[in-house]
């Protein structure tokens, strides 16, 4: 077998294992408070959400925002676990590697910063248009 042939059933064989690799991993993610936690494949797709009960729940509409807000922090940390098992499978000169961290780091960027979320107050629970009481919407149930 010529040196050019081998050197390139060896770079077939590393993409083989990054490929594996790549597979294997995923990144997790949680809130501040711990309500919510998010696990994102490799490839930024949504692989497991948990929600833990909460003494007094949130309207969904906060839920909901914490929930994306962990799925980007998630995703945002994508290239860096891209790079770091790259380099180690097929090496930092591989022309390949620099293109998919360069995609990566397009598609999921930093998340912007966060606002802190205002307190809940009776006064932004309230419906203020007379057809609900006071309760929650689930309360009751």
């Amino acid at each position: 077998m010529a040196d050019w042939e081998r050197q390139v059933s060896e770079n077939a064989q590393r993409y083989r294992d990054l490929t594996t690799r790549l597979a294997s991993l995923s990144i997790t993610e949680s809130s501040g408070d711990g309500a919510v936690k998010v696990t994102v494949s490799a490839t930024g797709l949504l692989t497991d959400l948990v929600l833990r009960d909460r003494w007094h729940p949130e309207p969904l509409a906060d839920v909901a925002a914490e929930i994306m807000a962990c799925l980007r922090r998630a995703q945002a940390r994508i290239p860096d676990l891209l790079r770091d098992t790259m380099f180690d499978v097929v090496g930092p000169d591989d022309p390949g590697t620099h293109l998919l961290l360069q995609d990566a780091r397009e598609r999921f960027p930093e998340p912007p910063e966060q606002q802190p979320r205002k307190a809940r107050t009776p006064e932004r629970d309230r419906d203020t248009t007379g057809d609900w009481d006071e309760r929650d919407v689930l309360e009751d149930v």
